[in-house]
């Protein structure tokens, strides 16, 4: 037994409605993980700047001291040997790193507890 046409039309109709919206959704859900991936790649553009910002910071506080230790020892030249001006700088530059490893893992803390986040809005919005 075979559809008539006018059954024929109207299943072939219920397809194209349902491809179609099936076509919407995927539409819409690539819209939302493109906007995602832009803020995304934002975030990871603004730390690399962060990253390159503290470097420079760290290199001009290094040189200011260099220099700071360079004018104090050519007024008093017998103040501070060459040695003992490089280790102090170089305890100075350690805890420097030390401080910036502190921040770091605490940036990695916030940016994991971001993901998670992001995670679970989208559980809530059923896009997983």
């Amino acid at each position: 037994m075979t559809d008539s046409p006018r059954d024929e039309l109207e299943k072939l109709q219920k397809l194209r409605t349902e491809l179609e919206s099936r076509l919407a959704a995927i539409e819409e859900e690539q819209k939302a993980v493109e906007d995602e991936t832009v803020i995304l790649r934002e975030r990871a553009a603004i730390r690399e700047l962060e990253r390159k910002v503290r470097e420079k910071q760290d290199t001009l506080a290094s040189l200011r001291l260099e220099k700071k230790e360079l004018e104090d020892n050519s007024k008093a030249p017998n103040k501070l040997s060459i040695s003992e001006a490089i280790q102090k700088t170089k305890a100075e530059i350690e805890n420097k790193k030390d401080t910036l490893e502190t921040e770091k893992k605490e940036g990695q803390k916030s940016e994991s507890n971001e993901k998670q986040e992001e995670e679970d809005s989208k559980k809530r919005l059923g896009f997983f």
